[in-house]
């Protein structure tokens, strides 16, 4: 066998290193679309489980519909003492755009009387623009103003995040800058339509307008605590 010269090495190791690169890249590319379609598998199946629960649940009660922070709030702990039943309609990772191709199924199905919305930190964390979140927001206020003209809509302020939410890889800097003029249009939306805006934000924010630590479990999503802060605030509202 003869014997592989210096230049037959050199090539080798280039085409192992190539052939690594390419492997590399393909797996990331999966882990990546991965991702995506976990994310787009949870909210299709979150669609078809409200599907198939809206022909078991009473109708005019209280739907809160939004985000991850929505999804998450544990409602029978806060509100079961209330005379109607309320239903979480949050789907993690939603944006304003998700709730309004979701509307149908999440909520008019269910023609609550009372709704309280929570939306758009998706929209900021992922750069879509103000405009296309303040338009969505005000296509999903118009649809329930349309749909369910007698109900009760409560627009409950974006939250601000702090310097922990950076594990998501967000520029948690720069969406607590646009939060408050954000925060000012969605009221100025609300109080358009006849509608509620419960303002959290002094609530959860610091001195620097960062979320309060002990509110969150990881400067986005909250803690039993910031729940709690926001039971007291929209409860007597609902009562």
């Amino acid at each position: 066998m003869k014997k592989p010269t210096k230049k037959d090495l050199i090539y080798m190791i280039i085409a192992i290193v190539l052939v690594a690169a390419v492997a590399t890249f393909a797996a990331l590319w999966a882990v990546a679309a991965h991702k995506i379609e976990d994310g787009k598998s949870y909210h299709n199946r979150k669609c078809a489980a409200f599907e198939v629960e809206n022909s078991h649940l009473s109708k005019g009660q209280i739907v809160f519909i939004g985000d991850s922070i929505t999804d998450l709030y544990p409602l029978d702990d806060y509100y079961a003492d209330l005379p109607l039943r309320t239903y979480n309609r949050g789907i993690c990772g939603d944006k304003t755009s998700s709730v309004l191709s979701r509307l149908d199924a999440s909520l008019f199905a269910l023609e609550p009387t009372k709704i309280s919305l929570l939306i758009g930190i998706n929209d900021i964390n992922t750069n879509v623009s103000d405009k296309e979140l303040l338009s969505n927001y005000k296509k999903i206020l118009d649809s329930i103003q349309s749909r369910l003209p007698n109900a009760e809509v409560y627009c409950i302020s974006i939250l601000p995040m702090n310097s922990v939410s950076a594990q998501y890889k967000i520029n948690y800097q720069r969406s607590t800058e646009r939060i408050p003029s954000l925060n000012a249009e969605i009221r100025s939306l609300a109080e358009g339509h006849g509608y509620s805006f419960v303002n959290l934000y002094p609530l959860f924010a610091d001195e620097n307008n960062y979320l309060i630590e002990s509110y969150s479990v990881d400067g986005l999503h909250l803690s039993p605590e910031g729940y709690t802060v926001w039971t007291n605030a929209l409860k007597p509202l609902l009562a």
